[in-house]
C-alpha cells in the first residue's frame, strides 16, 4: 500500500508556486479541482485589497461618496430608462470606466432613482441624501464581486495559454502529460502575474501609474514559470529514473550473490554427501573383511578333528 501524501495548506501553495518550481511535480499528482479552488482563494483575497484599497483611497482623496460621485461621474441625462452622456468623458480614464459601469448597471439601478428626468445633480443629491450604511455596503459588495469576477477569470484566461506554451515544452521535453495535469501546472505557474496584474490596476487607477507593455511582460512571466517547471519536472524524472536503474542494477548483483551463495552450499551438500556415502562404502567394506576374517578362524583343521590319523596303528 502507498503512503499517503501530506495534504498541502493554503499558504505552502503560494509559496510552492512563487518560489519553489523544484516542487511543481507536486501538483501533478492531485486533481484539477484543487488547483481552482486555490485560485477562487486567492482571488477572493486580491478582490478583498482592491476593495480595501479603494475604500482607503476614497476617504483620504475625497472625504465622501458624494464628492467622488461629483468628480469621477461624467455629465449625463437619464430619460425614460434612456441613458445619454452629454460630456466628453474619453479624456478621463476614470469617468471612461464610470461611464461604462452606468451604462451596465442601468437594469439595476433604473429603480432606484427618483423618477421623471434625472442628471448629474440630482444622482449626487441623492447619494448625499442617502449615504448610509446600506448603500455603502451594496456599493462596497457589487464592486467587490466585480474585482472577483474579473480577477479570477483573468486568471482562467492567462493559466490557458500557459498552457499551450506548456504543452509545446513538454513535446520538445518527451514528457506524456494529461492536459488537465497541464492545466494545473499553468494556474500555479499564473500566480505571480495574477498578483501583478492586481497591484498595477491599483497602481493605475489610484495614482496613475501606466506601463505600455505590462500586459505583455506579465504575462511572459507566467510562460517562464511554466517552462522552467516542466524542465525541473524533467529533470526529476531523469533522476528518478537514474535512482531506478541503479536500485535494479544493486537487486539484480544481491540477486547474482544469493545463486552463486546457492550454487555453493548445493556444492558443499553434494562433497559432504559423496564423503558421506565414500564413508559408508569403506566401513561396509571394512565390516565384509571383518566378517570374512571371523568365518575363516572358525574353519575347523585336521589336528583340530579329534581323529586319527590315515593309517592303522603299528
Amino acid at each position: 500500500m502507498s503512503e499517503k501524501k501530506a495534504k498541502i495548506g493554503f499558504f505552502k501553495r503560494i509559496k510552492m508556486a512563487l518560489f519553489e518550481l523544484e516542487n511543481y511535480i507536486e501538483f501533478t499528482e492531485e486533481k484539477l479541482s484543487k488547483a481552482m479552488f486555490f485560485a477562487i482563494k486567492v482571488s477572493i483575497i486580491l478582490s478583498l485589497i482592491t476593495v480595501l484599497s479603494a475604500v482607503v483611497f476614497i476617504k483620504v482623496k475625497y472625504n465622501s461618496l458624494d464628492n467622488m460621485a461629483n468628480e469621477v461621474i461624467p455629465e449625463f441625462t437619464y430619460i425614460d430608462h434612456q441613458l445619454e452622456f452629454t460630456e466628453d468623458y474619453n479624456k478621463d480614464d476614470s469617468k471612461v470606466a464610470v461611464a461604462y459601469a452606468m451604462k451596465s448597471l442601468e437594469p439595476y439601478y433604473r429603480e432606484s432613482l427618483p423618477l421623471g428626468n434625472n442628471d448629474k445633480h440630482d444622482l449626487v443629491n441623492y447619494i448625499k441624501e442617502n449615504h448610509n450604511n446600506t448603500i455603502t455596503i451594496s456599493i462596497v459588495l457589487a464592486f467587490f464581486i466585480e474585482q472577483f469576477i474579473s480577477t479570477y477569470v483573468w486568471w482562467l484566461v492567462t493559466a490557458t495559454l500557459t498552457s499551450f506554451i506548456g504543452l509545446v515544452v513538454l513535446a520538445f521535453s518527451r514528457i506524456k502529460m494529461k492536459y488537465s495535469g497541464v492545466y494545473a501546472l499553468s494556474i500555479y505557474a499564473s500566480l505571480l502575474t495574477t498578483i501583478l496584474t492586481v497591484i498595477y490596476q491599483i497602481l493605475n487607477v489610484f495614482f496613475g501609474i501606466y506601463i505600455n507593455v505590462f500586459d505583455y511582460l506579465s504575462v511572459l512571466i507566467s510562460y517562464i514559470y511554466i517552462t522552467a517547471a516542466i524542465y525541473m519536472i524533467r529533470s526529476d524524472l531523469i533522476k528518478q529514473q537514474l535512482e531506478l536503474i541503479k536500485l535494479a542494477s544493486e537487486q539484480a548483483k544481491i540477486k547474482e550473490e544469493m545463486e552463486k551463495e546457492r550454487i555453493r552450499e548445493e556444492e558443499e551438500k553434494k562433497k559432504m554427501r559423496e564423503e558421506q556415502e565414500e564413508n559408508e562404502k569403506r566401513e561396509k567394506e571394512d565390516k565384509e573383511k571383518q566378517e570374512n576374517k571371523k568365518d575363516d578362524s572358525n574353519t575347523p583343521t585336521l589336528e583340530d578333528d579329534g581323529g586319527d590319523p590315515d593309517g592303522s596303528e603299528i
